[in-house]
């Protein structure tokens, strides 16, 4: 898992045509300022902390700014219990303001699988050309989403996952 966030943080850097920079503070950008906001949906119930810290720490150290959505707004908790406060529910979110998506994955990420409303924005970000990332075994949402046909992916391995990922047509590859 950890070998997966420096690929998210080099794609979000290379997706905005720049390397990423280290500044002294994370830069802020207002909010639904598209070409430097990410969306980072979390499962509202046990998402693997150990993917999402890291990931907001890389996007926020490329000067990338993200919103927290999940289902419902109000809270989600991780694996270990962190309490982290959301910014949207999953249903108000406008793709147009956003640069990309970030699924962060853990245990509760499987309930998502076979979310419709979920699905759906994955297919509109990607259609819009938007940055359509996932870690863990989250990508099985984007491979059930159909947006990872004819893609080289990666997953979480194990057995259901990376039948998923091959099932929906996607290149699976270990090394990510």
């Amino acid at each position: 898992t950890a070998g997966c966030i420096p690929f998210i943080v080099v794609l979000a850097a290379t997706a905005f045509g720049q390397p990423p920079t280290i500044p002294v503070e994370p830069a802020r950008v207002p909010a639904g300022a598209t070409g430097r906001t990410v969306l980072v949906h979390l499962p509202q119930q046990l998402f693997n902390e150990q993917e999402f810290e890291p990931t907001l720490r890389g996007l926020s150290l490329a000067g990338v700014e993200t919103r927290l959505a999940a289902l419902d707004s109000g809270v989600a908790v991780s694996m270990s219990q962190l309490v982290v406060r959301l910014d949207l529910a999953l249903r108000d979110i406008n793709v147009a303001d956003y640069a990309g998506l970030v699924l962060i994955g853990g245990s509760g990420a499987a309930v998502y699988w076979d979310d419709s409303l979920l699905q759906a924005k994955c297919r509109e970000f990607a259609d819009n050309g938007k940055v359509v990332a996932a870690i863990g075994i989250a990508p099985v949402t984007l491979a059930r989403a159909g947006v990872l046909k004819g893609r080289r992916a990666t997953v979480f391995r194990d057995r259901t996952t990376v039948d998923w990922l091959r099932q929906a047509g996607a290149k699976y590859s270990f090394n990510g």
